[in-house]
């Protein structure tokens, strides 16, 4: 199988310049090339796709870049660099300085310049930095109007947590775009994914084949979103909503993989993001999100044959960016966040009598868990604000009892997405000190084959 092409990306504000050896650069070509990707905001995954090296070896050379440079963070290697004169930012041109024996020095404010104005020239030179490179940095800046809890695009990137080993996880092949706030649903044995990555809201769509062990770009949705809500019902994949910018969206699209097509069904009957998408006995259930103001308690669902929408009975609380998932003719709705704070609360909804009941709450308060059934048991994936670590747990729906199962990660992983395929439950990506791209395999059931009907228990 021959190599990806290299992906495609805005251009950049930045632009390396490489300066004279005089100058003092101790950088080399690769690792300028890899600064100025830091810069645009990119993951080490993303870096690793564009310029065809492994992760690895891109992680090296961010930490020489952080040696050389005597740094501590991403940021901070963009900001020197832009101080020492390495990335140049277009439309600011560094002074052209003649060589000379004598020793640069500045004119006294009396022969021309005074102190305001150079107050006002410094005020201007970083007015027009911020006009020209701020949006591209999105390791730093928060999404405006939008509520911290709907992106992760302010989030502080440090360093990204390590994987471990742990029973029952294997690590298999990464996907091509580290994401976080995606929504994901399986078709056919196979696992979709669409939504935000590291540049901000995206349209991409991407499938993973587990047979094989390899990653396919699909068709990009019609519109970019991230906090989607995604499900499958008869071999077609939905998304949902989400947030475009700073607002939230009505949008609804289905995908059909055999004519790798989008087309738009009737939107939501009110803007969502974060939303949970649950697909149940040939509908769709849109539980709760933000509606671009305030988070919501809304019960929607949607029948594909008449591409109508209706109400069902509202969540006895708001949520958004909550897990959802369905269990043996229900629909789970696990933790998330009312707007204020994290919420453990675990609610039961029966379509047959349009009611919510509720069961025993997630061990700790949490909003991004990525949720999924196998068996007897429903798994809660991660989640949590800031450093929280990462809690995954088992739901035994026969003793009702939740319990903790170990973690291929050491640090935060929230707002991954999480679905069962066969014996394994497959997290992927998510947010984890930065964007990631990562797909994790969990072995939920140790059976490999159902003889006689048995189903798969754990």
């Amino acid at each position: 199988m021959g190599k990806p092409a290299p992906r495609s990306f805005a251009p950049s504000p930045f632009r390396v310049y490489n300066p004279p050896m005089s100058d003092a650069n101790p950088l080399t070509r690769r690792e300028s090339e890899i600064l100025d990707l830091l810069a645009e905001g990119l993951s080490n995954d993303e870096i690793a796709y564009q310029l065809g090296i492994s992760p690895n070896t891109v992680k090296v050379h961010v930490r020489n870049i952080f040696e050389k440079m005597e740094v501590q963070s991403r940021t901070e290697a963009t900001m020197e660099a832009l101080r020492r004169g390495w990335i140049r930012v277009p439309g600011i041109e560094a002074p052209q300085v003649e060589a000379s024996a004598e020793p640069l020095s500045w004119p006294p404010l009396e022969s021309g310049w005074r102190s305001w104005q150079l107050l006002v020239l410094l005020a201007v030179f970083v007015g027009v930095s911020l006009f020209v490179f701020w949006p591209y940095r999105s390791i730093s800046v928060k999404v405006a109007g939008a509520p911290a809890f709907t992106t992760d695009s302010g989030s502080a990137v440090g360093v990204v947590t390590p994987r471990q080993d742990a029973p029952r996880w294997s690590q298999r092949a990464a996907m091509p775009t580290a994401r976080s706030r995606a929504g994901g649903a399986q078709i056919d044995g196979r696992l979709y994914v669409v939504g935000e990555i590291a540049t901000g809201d995206t349209a991409a769509l991407e499938m993973y084949d587990p047979n094989l062990d390899v990653w396919q770009r699909l068709p990009e949705r019609p519109v970019a979103a991230r906090g989607v809500g995604a499900a499958a019902v008869d071999g077609k994949l939905y998304a949902a909503g989400g947030c475009a910018g700073e607002s939230a969206i009505t949008n609804v699209d289905r995908y059909n993989p055999g004519a790798q097509m989008w087309s738009s069904v009737a939107p939501l009957p009110e803007a969502r993001c974060g939303l949970a998408l649950v697909a149940l006995d040939g509908r769709l259930y849109a539980l709760g999100g933000w509606d671009g103001g305030d988070v919501t308690d809304t019960l929607f669902i949607f029948n594909p044959e008449q591409d109508r929408w209706e109400e069902g009975r509202r969540l006895p609380e708001p949520r958004a960016f909550l897990g959802g998932v369905s269990f043996l003719g229900q629909i789970y709705a696990l933790g998330g966040h009312d707007g204020v704070k994290q919420r453990s609360e675990v609610w039961v909804y029966d379509p047959a009598d349009d009611a919510w009941t509720p069961a025993p709450s997630l061990p700790e308060s949490r909003s991004g868990v990525a949720a999924a059934a196998e068996g007897v048991s429903i798994y809660a994936i991660g989640g949590g604000q800031g450093e929280q670590p990462p809690l995954h747990e088992r739901f035994d729906t026969l003793t009702r009892t939740w319990s903790t199962i170990d973690s291929p990660r050491t640090g935060p992983w929230r707002h991954a997405v999480a679905v069962v395929i066969g014996p394994n439950l497959y997290v992927v990506g998510g947010w984890g000190g930065d964007y990631l791209a990562n797909n994790e395999a969990y072995q939920a059931s140790h059976l490999l084959f159902l003889p006689l009907g048995a189903q798969g228990l754990q």
